[in-house]
């Protein structure tokens, strides 16, 4: 099979902004301070501590960023270091030791 290049007819050309993104992105950062206040009077004012915490995590996801899930660090921890033993091997060689002793 060969490698056919589609080429572009329509459309923005590479690398131009979406204006539409930009003017609803705009639109957005004008109410972020307003959004952020409501966060902060439900995590200080809400009887019901569901709210509270989720306002709290809201806020802090904003501050520092989200956390990272412990399990997918765990299986990116363990693929860089099968690529890294793998180095340099060929595909049937990592295929012969990976079912040797299964059969």
């Amino acid at each position: 099979m060969t490698n056919v290049t589609k080429i572009k007819t329509g459309g923005r050309k590479a690398g131009t902004p979406n204006k539409t993104t930009a003017e609803v992105r705009a639109m957005a950062m004008a109410h972020a301070g307003d959004a952020i206040e409501l966060i902060v009077s439900l995590m200080n004012g809400s009887d019901n501590d569901a709210i509270k915490l989720q306002a709290a995590k809201e806020l802090l996801d904003r501050c520092y960023g989200k956390t990272v899930d412990h399990a997918q660090m765990v299986r990116y921890e363990v693929s860089a270091a099968v690529m890294e033993r793998d180095k340099g091997k060929t595909f049937d060689q990592i295929m012969q030791e990976s079912f040797n002793g299964l059969v």
